[in-house]
């Protein structure tokens, strides 16, 4: 497999023209405008392309196994990728992936196309201030201002960033606790993402600033605006309905990662089996024990998922501390003792 350099990316638009009409993800690095890497099996016309930004992998092109040696493939795809790849892919994964433990994320992708009526403007509850995501939210430097700073830098440059994405955040008390904000642009469309503080959900936050968000995209051309999410992830889907998104279509993702964003998206017992599978897995991945903790969570096991992080922190495990504190489905832990002193060990 070959990195192509900057100037010659057009050449791998064939090859991802599939994966290029479901993800704009994948448009945006095509068009230089978001960071990203492309690799193909040959120049100057490759029939596979393999796109990396952050840890997506969006796997793509003609598959002819008998004339394409896969072991190349192989060895761009690290083990703790979220892998995104067209269908006739699946029979194959175990022989381009080192993965072998990872597991089908059903996904949704809904949409506002173009020519559809203008969705209604949801009115902000009170107490709140919405202001756009531009330099003048940067320059005021409110609490949580660090969501978007990470955002900037998956941009080609902060201009990139400013003069292109498009979003709406939410202020209390001079923290950022809800924002939507456009995560890819190219032409006319986009898809958005929304996130809000875990103690400000149910408040109709997400919607209006998703609403807020929508109208921005639609004054400044962006008129075909998409909106990823887990199968599993229920209020994702009641937000996108919410706001005038319709469901497009479904497709699989990959991954050695729960298959949900949200405490209460799976059932206990399948968390339960989750658990062991993730658990089976950390053999020969040792960093396995951080879904299989969370997993645990979800399943009503907490001493489970402690023996699964104290297993994790006694490894050759290289993550941070503040990944676990991060990590949504062990949020239930944090006021474990238990946990406490696991995570004040490994700092110290």
């Amino acid at each position: 497999m070959f990195k192509l350099e900057k100037h010659a990316v057009s050449t791998a638009q064939s090859a991802l023209a599939e994966l290029a009409s479901t993800h704009v993800a994948v448009l945006s690095v095509l068009n230089g405008t978001s960071q990203g890497d492309i690799w193909v099996d040959h120049r100057p016309n490759p029939e596979v392309a393999i796109v990396v930004i952050g840890d997506m992998y969006f796997l793509a092109g003609e598959l002819k196994p008998a004339e394409h040696s896969l072991e190349r493939i192989w060895a761009i795809i690290p083990d703790w990728a979220y892998l995104y790849c067209e269908d006739h892919w699946g029979p194959f994964l175990d022989q381009v992936w080192s993965n072998k433990y990872a597991l089908p994320h059903p996904r949704l992708r809904f949409g506002f196309a173009s020519g559809n009526p203008l969705p209604e403007l949801i009115q902000p509850p009170a107490g709140f201030e919405f202001v756009p995501i531009d330099r003048n939210l940067f320059n005021r430097n409110p609490g949580n201002l660090d969501l978007f700073r990470r955002a900037v830098e998956e941009w080609r440059s902060p201009d990139a960033f400013f003069e292109n994405a498009v979003g709406v955040c939410a202020l209390h008390n001079k923290q950022i606790v809800s924002h939507c904000l456009t995560d890819s642009v190219c032409g006319s469309r986009c898809e958005i993402g929304v996130r809000t503080s875990s103690k400000y959900r149910r408040l109709g936050l997400a919607q209006a600033a998703a609403s807020a968000t929508i109208h921005a995209c639609l004054q400044r051309g962006i008129a075909d605006i998409e909106w990823h999410t887990h199968a599993s992830n229920k209020g994702s889907i009641a937000t996108a309905k919410s706001i005038g998104l319709t469901e497009l279509d479904r497709y699989t993702a990959y991954s050695c990662r729960l298959p949900a964003e949200n405490i209460g998206d799976l059932g206990s017992a399948y968390c339960a089996e989750l658990a062991t599978h993730f658990e089976q897995a950390s053999a020969d991945i040792n960093w396995c024990r951080f879904p299989a903790a969370g997993a645990s969570v979800m399943a009503g096991d907490n001493q489970r998922a402690l023996d699964n992080i104290r297993l994790l922190l006694e490894s050759d495990w290289q993550g941070q501390t503040a990944w676990l504190e991060n990590f949504w489905a062990l949020q239930p832990l944090h006021k474990d003792p238990e946990f406490q002193v696991l995570i004040s060990r490994r700092q110290k």
